[in-house]
């Protein structure tokens, strides 16, 4: 008999689940349960040393870093230049 879960997360998250679920006319039931097996497929097959968290944590000076290169790019070298140069 199935059971009822209940979990908190972010608005992003739970506006993603929603389109996909109108978008692709899946449950959202399914959809969660579906997701909580593959992900805990994963991590018994995959080592946990090559397991990447999705989250990043960082400092304030960091975030600040962050902000200011988004605000602020630096030119790019002249090796990525090259690189993303059409020819």
């Amino acid at each position: 008999m199935p059971v009822q879960i209940s979990a908190y997360v972010s608005d992003e998250t739970k506006e993603n689940l929603e389109r996909y679920s109108a978008v692709y006319g899946v449950k959202k039931g399914y959809l969660v349960e579906n997701a909580i097996n593959h992900y805990l497929q994963a991590l018994y097959e995959i080592p946990e040393e090559f397991m990447v968290s999705t989250n990043i944590s960082i400092d304030k000076a960091s975030y600040e870093k962050v902000i200011d290169l988004v605000n602020n790019p630096p030119k790019p070298s002249t090796a990525l230049a090259e690189l993303m140069r059409e020819d």
